[in-house]
């Protein structure tokens, strides 16, 4: 294949050269077509704007904190912040969604999509009879992973029911403990100041032991107030409290007795908290039961709760600083 040396030349597309030349062109040469650069990439020297289309992958792992605030850039999103003691079943009741997603047992809503799904298989995967565990289990939340992001699409069963993002966040019990003991790490963890809902867990296994259940007590009020010292007023934050594992409180001897304690400790958090936010909302969750059968119903009303919950009227618009330029959460960051 012949192609002229001259940038201007048309010799090569159309076989006429650019001086006139008949043969013996000085400024021809022969191009091997085996060696020679294939046409996009020509193109691409030649400043011609490529028209394949760009893909974009996702890795299925949490969401950083940008990867999240994309998301909430894009659509309206609900952000949730899941919080407890170590081991009291935080990462095993968002296990238990994603399963009931996957199976297609949720009765309202159905999966529309996720950006985490590589996640929510890695939660789940120990409770799995591939994994070889004799009894299921579930990995706990290394600290690294604070503010990160589970991510579900979800969209009512009913016709022409509109999408829903959620955003969910599983903070990882030792910072739960310094949260306790520091406004400063408080402040620290970006998903507190932006959560919708607020998910406490009370570990039921702390609550049957006397020795422990007044420790497990304080720490749940504690983390409330210091939310509550950093968000101020929040009429607008849901507050959600689960008594979760609760199998270790029905399976008990002495299941009456603990379950007054349960209920005389939900009285104290509502008076504590009775002026600006809403009432606390209890719930008793048993996601992955030894001896009972798991609470499947109550964990999807309490999901269902964070799309379809608006405390104290109509949620308002977040209002914009004198400088819109630096009010990010205007713009849906977190």
């Amino acid at each position: 294949m012949l192609t002229c040396s001259q940038p201007e030349c048309e010799f090569a597309k159309s076989g006429v050269c650019l001086e006139g030349h008949q043969e013996s062109c000085p400024h021809t040469k022969a191009v091997n077509e085996a060696t020679a650069p294939p046409k996009e990439i020509q193109r691409e020297k030649q400043g011609a704007p490529d028209s394949a289309a760009k893909s974009y992958f996702h890795s299925g792992e949490k969401l950083t904190l940008s990867e999240a605030s994309s998301i909430m850039n894009a659509v309206p999103s609900r952000v949730v912040l899941v919080a407890g003691a170590q081991w009291a079943g935080k990462t095993t009741f968002l296990a238990r969604i994603g399963e009931m997603f996957r199976d297609g047992a949720f009765k309202k809503y159905r999966f529309a999509a996720s950006r985490s799904l590589c996640a929510f298989e890695r939660a789940s995967w120990f409770a799995t009879i591939s994994s070889g565990n004799p009894r299921p289990e579930t990995l706990r939340t290394d600290r690294n992973e604070a503010d990160s992001f589970y991510h579900l699409r979800v969209q009512g069963k009913e016709k022409y029911s509109p999408f829903e993002d959620v955003l969910i966040s599983d903070l990882p019990g030792e910072i739960f403990s310094e949260i306790v003991a520091s406004a400063e790490a408080c402040k620290s963890q970006r998903a507190i100041n932006r959560a919708d809902s607020l998910v406490i867990f009370l570990d039921s296994q702390a609550m049957v032991d006397t020795a422990k259940r007044h420790a497990e007590r304080d720490n749940v009020i504690g983390f409330i107030r210091r939310v509550m010292e950093l968000r101020g007023a929040a009429p607008n934050l849901c507050i959600h409290v689960v008594f979760s594992r609760w199998d270790f409180v029905e399976t008990s001897s002495e299941r009456g007795q603990h379950e007054i304690f349960c209920k005389t400790l939900e009285k104290k958090i509502k008076d504590r908290f009775d002026e600006g936010v809403p009432t606390p909302i209890f719930w008793r969750i048993a996601a992955r039961p030894n001896k009972i059968k798991a609470t499947d119903d109550v964990i999807q009303t309490l999901f269902g709760s964070w799309l379809e919950e608006r405390p104290r009227g109509s949620r308002q618009p977040r209002p914009l600083f004198s400088k819109p330029d630096r009010d990010f959460c205007a713009f849906g960051q977190l």
